[in-house]
């Protein structure tokens, strides 16, 4: 399982096999039909001969008193208005005139061919040349080298990253709104950046990205528990770790068990147990910022909630993928060969124009496009009109 990466696909040994595969696959067949494309541009067949006007289905023709010459330019003319300006060519006493519009349409499956292999050529960039790991950093401590995915290796980032401080911000219900960190980017011995990051709103330097991905506890937290007399009289602040006894001379032990952020919607609060000597242990719950509430249980000591000390951690989702610009250059290259592709048809137009038998001038028009038919049909019908309109 580990030699063929199947939980980690994507940076497998095979995978990155597949791409190169699927990528040289792609170039031969691009190469080996791109010049029969590029001769069809390059070389149009402007003249109409008998044989082409066999092939095309959008065909009409028609007679005209008067000179070849003078109805060749009264067509190319209509010819430029209606559709696009013909190329005038002249052989056996015959005149031609050939327009073409749309000829990018037949090099849009070549864009789109060379995006698909420039985003796998970014991929593979990324792949041999990037990394993606995880790391929790503890407040007020720093990392310089990342495990990347895997567990198999460390990555040496080349500078160093700190935590300054974790925060979680919360709604008045309690629920997380935002998770913030404090971030340094200490690199010669300098504080070269700082920035506070939350979830989408990464920290990049010299090309890797921190993303805020998770947080934690760094450890165990202490609860901080004031206790006074019911007259007010303050005795003292108690740092209570999880679950473990604290003696308050003249009263008996507590301690904190549990922590609960929204107390039945009141907010945050602990839940301490009291052992008096001589009597059963007895339970409840210490809201912050509330002593008046413990006053309720008519005890000789009030206690009063100050929070969690906690040191934090925050997760860190760090990641460099130098063939990512790559990648979007050809995702909008092949934006641009689709368009070209569906969007666009190479249209053409021929005219010939020969003497006829009864001396009047013989006119052939004809058209076609290389998709999107229908839509030509009625082109063809205008510029069918037009032409045949010239001179009258």
């Amino acid at each position: 399982m580990d030699r063929l990466s199947l939980f980690d696909m994507y940076h497998s040994w095979w995978f990155l096999l597949l791409l190169v595969l699927f990528t040289v696959n792609l170039t031969c067949c691009t190469l080996d039909r791109f010049p029969k494309v590029l001769k069809v541009v390059r070389n149009p067949r402007t003249k109409l001969d008998e044989n082409l006007e066999k092939t095309l289905s959008l065909a009409d023709r028609w007679k005209r008193k008067g000179s070849l010459q003078d109805w060749a330019s009264k067509y190319s003319e209509a010819l430029s208005a209606s559709f696009a300006k013909p190329k005038v060519t002249e052989e056996g006493g015959e005149v031609h005139l050939y327009a073409e519009t749309g000829v990018a349409s037949r090099f849009g499956v070549y864009v789109t061919h060379l995006s698909i292999i420039i985003i796998f050529i970014g991929a593979i960039v990324g792949n041999v040349l990037g990394f993606k790991g995880y790391v929790n950093i503890p407040e007020g401590e720093s990392v310089s080298q990342v495990p990347v995915r895997g567990g198999n290796r460390m990555q040496d980032l080349g500078f160093t990253v700190q935590c300054n401080s974790f925060r979680v911000e919360t709604y008045p219900s309690g629920q997380p709104k935002a998770y913030i960190s404090d971030l340094s980017v200490i690199d010669g011995g300098r504080e070269a950046l700082r920035q506070t990051i939350v979830v989408n709103d990464p920290l990049r330097y010299k090309g890797i990205w921190f993303y805020q991905s998770s947080y934690g506890q760094a450890g165990g937290a202490t609860a901080r528990l004031s206790v006074s007399r019911t007259d007010g009289t303050p005795i003292g602040t108690l740092s209570l770790p999880p679950n473990e006894p604290m003696r308050i001379d003249g009263y008996g032990t507590i301690r904190g068990v549990n922590y609960d952020q929204n107390f039945q919607g009141i907010g945050p609060a602990l839940e301490v147990v009291v052992e008096k000597p001589g009597q059963r242990e007895a339970s409840f719950w210490v809201l912050q910022g509330r002593p008046d509430l413990d006053r309720q249980r008519k005890d000789s000591l009030v206690f009063d909630f100050g929070g969690l000390n906690a040191k934090m951690y925050t997760g860190l989702q760090v990641a460099m993928d130098p063939g990512v610009n790559i990648v979007w250059l050809g995702c909008a290259l092949m934006v641009v060969g689709i368009i070209m592709a569906f969007f666009l048809s190479h249209q053409r137009v021929w005219v010939r124009l020969s003497p006829a038998p009864d001396g009047r001038v013989e006119v052939v028009l004809a058209g076609s496009a290389s998709r999107n038919r229908l839509a030509f049909d009625k082109k063809f019908e205008k510029i069918q009109s037009g032409v045949k309109a010239a001179g009258q």
